[in-house]
């Protein structure tokens, strides 16, 4: 292995998040493991704005700020994977260029957020649509941990 090889194998982990400016989805802001994502399904709450489903957590829990997505395309509605993972890297480019706003409002509250974003249309729609409704869910989230967080500094 060349020296330069094992430097780039140690990640440097600062902070609970990356930075968001970086305009990047790392591994670390990905929702994964069955147990996470079953806890997401079992208790999580949800808002649709067609044709983007969206379930999420949102826990103030001391000292995080952290958020964690999925995206989802059901093969019941899109057999071939081709079809599945253009519509994902849609979603996942859409939340890319729009989450610095959602990301400070997790870290101003101090909250775990997790979501998974479900795509429910039964035919393609082209990326501005699903941009667009992607925004609103994340605008929906965003009202919602502030919502949240202003009646805990109430209290």
């Amino acid at each position: 292995m060349p020296p330069h090889a094992a430097n780039d194998n140690k990640a440097i982990h600062t902070s609970a998040m990356p930075n968001p400016a970086r305009n990047s989805l790392r591994k670390m802001e990905r929702l994964h493991g069955k147990k996470s994502i079953e806890a997401l399904f079992r208790s999580g709450s949800s808002y649709t704005a067609s044709p983007i489903r969206m379930l999420y957590i949102a826990r103030g829990i001391p000292d995080a700020g952290s958020m964690a997505a999925a995206f989802s395309v059901p093969s019941k509605t899109f057999k071939n994977a081709v079809d599945r993972n253009l519509l994902k890297r849609r979603m996942r480019e859409a939340y890319r260029q729009n989450k610095t706003t959602l990301y400070d409002t997790v870290r101003k509250a101090k909250v775990q957020c997790t979501a998974m974003f479900i795509y429910i249309a039964k035919s393609k729609l082209p990326y501005s649509e699903i941009e667009s409704k992607l925004l609103v869910t994340l605008h929906h989230l965003q009202k919602r941990i502030e919502h949240e967080e202003s009646a805990d500094s109430a209290h």
